[in-house]
């Protein structure tokens, strides 16, 4: 771990107001602060494990890794996740975020924002990946290796809010969350040209 410019990064975030971005409801239906793996995120291993209060995600070289939280089913959500990159290997290709209206590994929804500060929404339907939101330049996001960013997804109906430090970066409507409630997670991918490694701190589901 890069722990100086983690350390840096930390800094730059709190100064720029990243607390601000923290989920807004006011009922906490789900929290983590990853002091050890939660048996409702199933067994760790060596890619998907506790370091230091952080859950680190590190997926293999050129491979994706989605985890679904089973805690709890849920209706409408308002939910925050501390993020960390902690070695990107290539800032374009490797991503990592939320997980949303997940109803089985076959269909959900990921928010997800790349090192290199771009953001994009994608759906898994059916086993296929369709984009739902394009990649694009996410406003106040911090870049590179160390960045941190607090990513919150609010659903409400059919309809989902996407932040990156407090900053709105889309609205999705007429998306398809699951009949009989959602499950919540996390999502990472690495390059092709090696592993990246992503933390998460401070998972909080509240009820908007």
């Amino acid at each position: 771990m890069k722990f100086r410019s983690i350390a840096v990064a930390a800094a730059i975030w709190c100064v720029g107001g990243g607390v601000a971005a923290a989920c807004q409801g006011t009922t906490i239906l789900f929290q983590d602060s990853f002091e050890r793996l939660q048996p409702t995120w199933g067994q760790g291993s060596d890619s998907f494990k506790v370091v230091e209060s952080q859950l680190e995600v590190a997926p293999a070289a050129d491979s994706y890794f989605w985890i679904a939280n089973s805690a709890n089913l849920y209706d409408d959500i308002d939910m925050c996740v501390t993020m960390t990159t902690l070695e990107a290997a290539d800032p374009i290709e490797a991503k990592a975020g939320l997980i949303f209206w997940y109803a089985d590994v076959n269909n959900f929804y990921v928010f997800e924002i790349a090192p290199n500060g771009m953001a994009s929404v994608w759906r898994r339907q059916r086993g296929k990946w369709l984009a739902q939101v394009d990649w694009r330049e996410a406003q106040g996001a911090n870049k590179g290796d160390g960045a941190i960013n607090e990513l919150r997804v609010a659903t409400v109906g059919s309809n989902a809010t996407f932040f990156v430090n407090g900053n709105q970066f889309e609205e999705l409507e007429g998306g398809s969350p699951p009949e009989n409630g959602q499950q919540i997670g996390l999502f990472a991918v690495s390059p092709p040209s090696g592993v990246a490694r992503f933390g998460f701190d401070n998972l909080k589901v509240t009820k908007p």
